[in-house]
């Protein structure tokens, strides 16, 4: 149990480590980093204020942005190392379960899709002359409807692979 006199104002360095759950000189690493100033002396070492500590403390400089999001890029070789492997296990496991789809897969999937709605609107005009006995002006209105649905198609993709680049 710690004395009383323990808890006069400002925090060591020691005290701050053992609180914040850490190593005393990764403690001091990050204060130093952060340009956290002591807020006084005790016994001839430094003692800072908890708020002004707790920010340097808690948060590990360069590695989350501001949007909160771990860059990669930022990290220590050793943890960034650890990232790419996590993110790879993580991986292998979403294409196991299925909810990963390989990219080449799913272009595979749309392009066969493609072909039938494409191969639809090439036959429409003729099924329906042969079929349902439509004069040649009235076959020219529903090809003239069916280009213009492929185009507008044709455009939505086109203009959505030119948003996403």
């Amino acid at each position: 149990m710690a004395d009383i006199r323990d808890f006069s104002p400002g925090w060591s360095v020691a005290r701050l480590a053992d609180e914040f759950g850490m190593d005393r000189r990764t403690a001091a690493k990050r204060l130093r980093d952060a340009c956290v100033a002591p807020f006084g002396k005790r016994a001839g070492h430094d003692v800072y204020r908890l708020a002004d500590a707790a920010v340097a403390l808690v948060q590990v400089p360069g590695v989350v942005g501001a949007d909160g999001v771990v860059d990669p890029r930022d990290l220590p070789p050793m943890e960034r190392r650890a990232f790419y492997q996590s993110e790879n296990e993580r991986l292998k496991v979403e294409t196991t379960t299925g909810q990963l789809v390989p990219a080449a897969e799913v272009e595979a999937d749309y392009a066969e899709l493609v072909k039938k709605v494409v191969q639809f609107f090439d036959t429409l005009p003729d099924v329906l002359e042969r079929k349902a006995g439509l004069t040649p002006e009235q076959v020219v209105k529903v090809q003239d409807a069916c280009d213009g649905v492929r185009q507008t198609m044709f455009e939505a993709i086109t203009d959505d692979l030119r948003d996403s680049a």
